[in-house]
């Protein structure tokens, strides 16, 4: 396989299989990636563009109840456990209000996986945000929690996802799993 050749699909914005995607992975010098990743955000930000975005957030974790155990997490804490914890509405507002004097404007909402926290929770929490802090972006609920929230429900992820939308979520976080995957 020639990069070359994935070079070019990349730099006319073709979509590169995952073979292609492996091979740059595996194969091809960082210096060479670097130099590609700066030539597409010139083709989509200018030639002369010398900006990088970016957002500043705060990571609040809603609760520290967890059912799924995982061995690498020292975090969680099993349901009724004496430190156990929900953040309270006063408290997110302290710390969005502390977010707000750094010109910060999207909130990172993640935590266990609370056997009891259903649907109508995570709808109220994001409505009473977002009532609270139109210009709030919710950044929320890795693909874990939607999961855990469907089977509680007993609903379809695409079904928890809208209600969640229409409560107020902008965007789910990646939740960093993907590292844990040899392939990737």
């Amino acid at each position: 396989m020639n990069y070359n050749h994935i070079f070019k699909k990349a730099l006319n914005f073709n979509f590169l299989s995952i073979d292609e995607g492996m091979y740059l992975y595996e194969k091809v010098p960082v210096p060479d990636l670097m130099w590609l990743a700066n030539e597409v955000k010139k083709k989509i930000h200018g030639e002369n563009s010398n900006k990088v975005g970016w957002i500043i957030d705060r990571n609040v974790n809603i609760t520290n109840v967890c059912i799924a155990q995982c061995k690498f997490c020292n975090f969680y804490r099993r349901p009724g456990a004496p430190d156990t914890y929900i953040t309270s509405t006063e408290e997110y507002k302290e710390k969005i209000e502390v977010l707000r004097k750094f010109n910060g404007n999207q909130l990172l909402l993640q935590g266990g996986l609370h056997p009891k926290l259903g649907l109508e929770f995570y709808s109220k929490l994001f409505s009473d945000l977002k009532s609270s802090y139109p210009d709030l972006k919710l950044h929320a609920l890795g693909p874990a929690e939607i999961a855990h929230i469907a089977r509680i429900e007993k609903q379809s992820y695409k079904f928890i996802l809208e209600k969640l939308i229409e409560a107020g979520l902008d965007s789910l976080p990646g939740a960093g799993a993907e590292i844990l995957v040899d392939r990737v």
